[in-house]
């Protein structure tokens, strides 16, 4: 008896060769169904709550654990001969500062109330019905958006976090413009704030410019420059090294 023994190794470089060719193989799609604008949308609607797990998991699937500090990334298209792409990722100081925001907001209701409850009156009522307010509609619209997929039985993506992430987002404004005002006393420590504040965006758009060609796929960056926009490493870009 004769045994034939193979060895088959499977490494990063056949993972890359597939993906390569599935982001540049076209979906097949059946346009010969004339729906209506409203038939769609209802069947959009039933998929997305009847879809179920899928058997084998997606190599861009991800946890909602993953999201807060954007641990994950999507990969929507490759160029077939260079390394122009499309990603899904989030711009990481504006991600970064919307979570710190939600906790920055709970210290802020947890101080007042207590000053309250002691009966010292820091901030007009109104201010601080205000505040009751927008914590209620941002921070209730980004758990009413998050927390609920963590019983859900279906394959996860980065994408399904983006509606909770505008909640919090909108938070940043009004956590801004409280501090600026009941908060903070001198000119002098308005001023420094006002100074990190223009920094924090200055830095939301050099974050914008710097990943922007993974945004819109243009111009298409050399595998060095690909490397140094890892910038976590969870993050999944596409290098082609030839």
């Amino acid at each position: 008896m004769a045994w034939n023994v193979e060895e088959h190794r499977y490494g990063k470089s056949e993972e890359q060769k597939e993906r390569e060719l599935e982001f540049q193989t076209p979906v097949q799609m059946d346009v010969s169904q004339n729906m209506s604008f409203m038939a769609k949308f209802l069947e959009l609607q039933l998929k997305m709550l009847t879809l179920k797990n899928e058997e084998t998991e997606h190599k861009y699937s991800s946890s909602p654990l993953d999201w807060i500090n954007m641990d994950t990334n999507i990969a929507y298209w490759l160029h077939p001969s260079t390394n122009a792409q499309v990603q899904l990722v989030g711009n990481i100081s504006t991600w970064s500062t919307a979570t710190v925001g939600i906790l920055v907001y709970t210290v802020l209701f947890l101080w007042h109330l207590l000053r309250q409850r002691r009966g010292i009156c820091t901030i007009p009522k109104d201010s601080w019905e205000h505040l009751i307010l927008a914590g209620a509609v941002c921070i209730g619209g980004w758990a009413v958006n998050y927390l609920p997929f963590f019983f859900m039985e279906k394959t996860l993506f980065l994408y399904h976090y983006l509606p909770g992430l505008t909640f919090k987002i909108l938070l940043l404004p009004i956590i801004l413009e409280h501090i600026h005002n009941h908060v903070l006393r001198s000119s002098v420590s308005r001023n420094t704030f006002s100074a990190v504040v223009l920094a924090w965006i200055s830095s939301v758009y050099f974050v914008y410019q710097t990943f922007s060609p993974l945004t819109y796929g243009y111009p298409a960056l050399s595998a060095s420059q690909l490397t140094a926009l890892r910038w976590k490493d969870s993050w999944d870009i596409l290098i082609r090294k030839r």
